[in-house]
């Protein structure tokens, strides 16, 4: 009976540290899931639904209508695995410590307030951003139609001319 009761006390004393630390992975993951869908999550619906909305402006009501429905669907569905795979993957990176101090940023009024003044279409922030990136995407469109052209039947690039010794 002695053996049986050390067995049982030295089974609950190796076991317990196992399962505190699925208890903190656990609380890991349910705080960096919360981080995850009120900051990533929450950015990338507005994004979405403005970018859905811009491209089925253009189209037939109940084409519109289909469009919205199929790619509405999609896009639940890999909210869902980003979601579940950004918040294990943050819950291997962070400490419990961490995920809540970083939740605690984006529960700060003042980074709220600077994150809708960001996110705010008509916000001349917005604004200055979106003639800065546009500009930098229209030259790298511009300076790969110059590059496909220069190469346009050629197998690939000239070589560079070597420098003189």
């Amino acid at each position: 009976m002695t053996r049986l009761l050390a067995t049982l006390c030295l089974t609950t004393a190796l076991c317990l540290p196992m399962a505190a630390r699925a208890d903190d992975a656990s609380d890991r993951v349910g705080v960096a899931k919360d981080l995850v869908q009120k900051t990533l999550i929450k950015n990338l619906e507005t994004g979405f639904t403005g970018a859905l909305e811009k491209t089925v402006a253009s189209m037939p009501e109940d084409k519109a209508d289909a469009v919205r429905k199929e790619v509405r669907a999609e896009f639940d569905k890999q909210r869902e695995v980003m979601i579940d795979g950004l918040s294990k993957a943050y819950a291997e990176k962070f400490t419990l410590d961490e995920l809540k101090h970083l939740s605690g940023i984006y529960d700060d009024k003042t980074y709220q307030k600077f994150q809708a003044v960001n996110a705010d279409p008509a916000s001349s922030v917005t604004a200055i951003s979106q003639a800065s990136v546009t500009k930098l995407l229209n030259m790298l469109a511009i300076a790969q139609a110059g590059d496909s052209k220069a190469g346009e039947g050629k197998a690939g690039a000239p070589p560079l001319p070597m420098p003189a010794r």
